[in-house]
């Protein structure tokens, strides 16, 4: 598959394929990338039927791009990482509208028309490796924070300057078992409570949803392959009016029902998606396998209309039949407009939670001596003195995150998924703590959420949960430039044995959390 991309052109995808949906993840400057799009829409504007493209692109204006998009960030420096979750800490709406709104802007001015995303995933299952790319706990606040998004990037109209979301993953990805395999369970029978965010979503006009490779117990179907779930519920029951593509690699992977497990084709679980219900098939380049089913009347003709319709839809409310161009010089201005890199400043701010602050160590004092470990001296030192010994510090401030301890080898597979904080930064941070010297930790879950144990809690005089702001935001809240006021969006669990106890599909029923949701400090 790579070395067939690489081979082909975009002309050839566009000509002969006649793909009309395609998801752009490269970086590129502004006006260069603006210019890109306008080529490749002049190519399919010259083909028969002058079908214009829809461009997607996964989420990409996080502080520091990685993850789905890497490389220079030109868009401007709002939410954390792949997720909404530091805006929801927010508490605030109306600054999750407001991103919303910037997002379409900017993604408008390069030639983009669809955000993949939000991920409106619960998270009720601590150990899940994507909870971070979610919004919260809460499926209310979950979907309260999805129709702000909705809003500022779809409007009450799509049309031009505005955007398309695509949800996901279609049924609520939050409770798989253990937190990982292939499986989402109901253990606390809470399925419901899951399409919350969804049935939100639907009613403020998102038309279009990603389903995960997760299997249902309901038919040991993965979603995509599954009629009841894709067909039956999410369009029967929940409403839905627009189109459903798979995510990416799910044709390839196969089904999950372990009767069918390595027994089918790529055109068979075409077939079983297609007539499943779902319309787009992410990652796949073989357009000739589905007119294959078709003759061989696997798939209706009737089946294709639909799924063509249901797409098309996109390219008609979006405006791009009567303009599917952009300007290259006005996009150089719009992305990381003096205004939008401010707005991100604040979500930054907002994306810290303050969770302990013993004896009023915090806000520290501007201008006394610092030691710091994980945030770049150089700005630290708009902020205070810069020592080289922590034992020189009046204040040590310990920048990390939850990621496992580097091994330098290879290590045995676990069964289970342990979202411990790392042994090697526990001790790190007793070493900081015997130094004598205050300790402000500043902790930046990634992926999953984490533990944070009585130990841990009591071991540093303040504690900050981050998710994935800047230095600049992070200092702002320890000298008090911003005065903390973000709640935590999902409980903390005390313990590993607290993350067993409780049930994937079931919010907020940790035993004896270490913090509470909705949880957080101020000055």
């Amino acid at each position: 598959m790579g070395q067939m991309r690489r081979a082909a052109t975009a002309k050839s995808y566009i000509e002969e394929k006649n793909f009309r949906c395609i998801l752009n993840n490269g970086v590129a400057a502004p006006e260069k990338f603006a210019n890109w799009s306008n080529k490749m829409q002049e190519i399919a504007e010259g083909t028969r039927l002058g079908i214009p493209i829809v461009f997607s692109s996964d989420p990409r204006h996080s502080a520091k791009l990685g993850g789905h998009v890497s490389g220079t960030q030109y868009f401007s420096h709002i939410t954390n990482g792949e997720g909404q979750v530091g805006i929801t800490a927010g508490g605030d709406p109306e600054m999750m509208r407001r991103f919303g709104e910037i997002m379409a802007e900017e993604y408008r001015a390069v030639g983009l028309h669809m955000f993949l995303g939000p991920q409106i995933d619960v998270i009720t299952e601590p150990r899940w490796s994507r909870n971070m790319g979610c919004f919260s706990e809460s499926a209310e606040l979950t979907a309260d924070m999805t129709a702000a998004l909705i809003e500022g990037a779809q409007g009450d109209h799509v049309g031009p300057g505005k955007i398309l979301v695509h949800l996901k993953h279609w049924p609520g990805s939050g409770p798989h078992l253990g937190g990982s395999g292939r499986w989402l369970v109901y253990p606390g029978n809470n399925q419901e409570y899951h399409y919350l965010p969804w049935k939100k979503g639907i009613e403020k006009g998102a038309l279009a949803a990603m389903g995960y490779y997760s299997g249902t117990y309901y038919d040991s179907l993965n979603v995509n392959y599954s009629y009841h779930m894709s067909t039956e519920v999410l369009y029967g029951e929940l409403g839905f009016k627009g189109a459903i593509c798979t995510d990416w690699g799910v044709v390839g992977n196969g089904p999950l029902k372990p009767s069918l497990q390595g027994k089918t084709t790529t055109k068979d679980n075409m077939e079983m998606i297609i007539n499943a219900g779902v319309d787009q098939m992410g990652s796949e380049t073989r357009p000739e396998l589905v007119v294959e089913l078709v003759k061989e009347g696997r798939v209706s003709e009737e089946r294709i209309n639909q799924a063509a319709s249901r797409i098309l839809q996109w390219h008609f409310i979006l405006g791009l039949f009567e303009n599917p161009y952009v300007d290259p010089a006005k996009a150089a201005t719009v992305l990381q407009s003096p205004e939008n890199e401010a707005f991100g400043l604040e979500c930054q701010r907002v994306s810290n939670v303050l969770l302990t602050n013993n004896g009023g160590t915090l806000p520290a004092k501007e201008g006394i001596k610092v030691f710091v470990e994980g945030i770049d001296p150089a700005l630290a030192a708009s902020y205070g003195k810069v020592v080289d010994q922590p034992a020189d510090a009046d204040l040590i401030i310990y920048r990390t995150t939850s990621s496992p301890d580097r091994t330098g080898g290879s290590r045995q597979a676990s069964a289970e998924v342990d979202i411990d904080f790392p042994a090697g930064k526990f001790a790190r941070l007793q070493e900081l703590v015997a130094s004598g010297k205050p300790v402000v930790a500043d902790i930046n879950p990634t992926g999953s959420s984490l533990v944070i144990t009585p130990e841990l809690k009591a071991l540093p005089q303040a504690m900050i949960l981050s998710f994935d702001p800047t230095d600049a935001a992070v200092l702002d809240v320890v000298f008090g430039r911003h005065n903390p006021k973000s709640k935590l969006p999902f409980e903390i669990p005390s313990s590993m044995d607290a993350v067993r106890a409780q049930k994937e599909d079931v919010p907020f029923d940790s035993p004896n959390p270490s913090f509470p949701f909705g949880y957080g400090l101020s000055y």
